[in-house]
């Protein structure tokens, strides 16, 4: 009101509108800054911000390329276009963006670890396990990379650097479900079952419904030739979710071994037909 083309006042008012999610306000306050002073770098990415809150991921784009356009080493923006990227599966754009936000901001940790997802994407392990690594040395707090850098490892085979991983993830974050799970996960692979068990109940506990963890628990009885615990747990993952291929795969193979024929069977194409390879070598070879 004192000074009606000031527009620092539009861009900070459009960020507290922001974090007030109130996106629209926010854009237009962005936009008036703009008029004001069109090399506002600030509402630029603000604005390009605000529309990715509201999925205008087109416009969004449009507002990151005029503010790297104009700063070239606007690590935010860098970083908010290699999200978008990922998002769209462009993964070696989104790399050569995550490159050019960690090169304008060396110790930017969350853009050395999105980089690490993408790298994994990519198909490159050890590529991802190196950014990972870094990301953690510049915030050992990030307890999201923890868990995923020992999905990496356990990619690789390497499950007791995986459960170290998991358990440091976990310390910093006990209720971590996702992370319990893939810790469950690694000490099945490593025959650890009542480990496995313990830990796929307790991101249950976390997570009543988590389904992931469920069908897991159906691996675990599978492994200790429980078969008739093993259907009941893939039953109850089939019935969140109907479209579980890894469940019909384990309930299928739980109905084999309990002499039922036709209901693995039965199981196993289901589980080929929603895309788990298994399932059709299994009725491939001993239903047709």
């Amino acid at each position: 009101s004192f000074k009606p083309n000031f527009d620092k006042a539009y861009t900070n008012r459009a960020f507290s509108r922001y974090e007030l999610k109130t996106f629209d306000a926010a854009i237009e306050d962005y936009t008036n800054a703009l008029v004001i002073n069109p090399l506002n770098t600030d509402a630029m990415f603000g604005k390009a911000q605000s529309f990715y809150a509201v999925n205008k991921k087109d416009s969004c784009i449009t507002y990151l390329n005029r503010t790297t356009f104009v700063d070239e080493k606007n690590s935010k923006a860098f970083y908010l276009s290699g999200q978008i990227n990922f998002e769209l599966g462009n993964y070696k754009s989104a790399v050569s963006d995550y490159d050019k936000a960690i090169a304008a901001k060396p110790d930017f940790a969350y853009a050395y670890n999105d980089r690490a997802s993408t790298k994994k994407m990519l198909g490159d392990e050890d590529g991802a396990i190196a950014d990972y690594e870094k990301a953690l040395s510049i915030d050992s707090k990030l307890f999201f990379a923890y868990n995923s850098l020992g999905s990496c490892k356990r990619n690789k085979g390497e499950n007791a650097l995986a459960i170290d991983s998991y358990n440091k993830a976990i310390a910093l974050k006990p209720d971590y479900y996702i992370a319990l799970n893939n810790r469950g996960t690694a000490k099945l692979n490593t025959n650890d079952f009542e480990g496995a068990l313990s830990d796929f109940n307790a991101a249950l506990k976390q997570k009543s419904n988590y389904i992931l963890a469920i069908n897991n628990i159906a691996s675990v009885y599978i492994k200790k030739k429980e078969y008739k615990a093993a259907a009941d747990w893939a039953d109850k993952a089939i019935k969140l979710d109907a479209t579980l291929g890894s469940a019909y795969l384990n309930r299928g193979i739980a109905k084999q071994m309990l002499k039922d024929e036709d209901g693995a069977c039965a199981d196993w194409k289901k589980a080929a037909e929603f895309g788990v390879s298994e399932g059709k070598t299994y009725s491939a070879g001993l239903c047709d």
